[in-house]
């Protein structure tokens, strides 16, 4: 995910690398499927 998450938004923050190493796979599949819909990666993380 830390890949994609590059590959579309550019260099990742200390505190976005944190939340990915602390995620559950319930949270990094959720957030992998909003990565192509997402139009920043605050987006990505947005809780709904």
């Amino acid at each position: 995910m830390e890949r994609l998450l590059v590959k579309r938004f550019g260099p990742l923050g200390e505190g976005i690398q944190k939340r990915l190493e602390l995620a559950t796979l319930e949270q990094l599949d959720y957030w992998s499927d909003r990565i192509l819909d997402a139009s920043t990666i605050d987006a990505v993380f947005e809780e709904h």
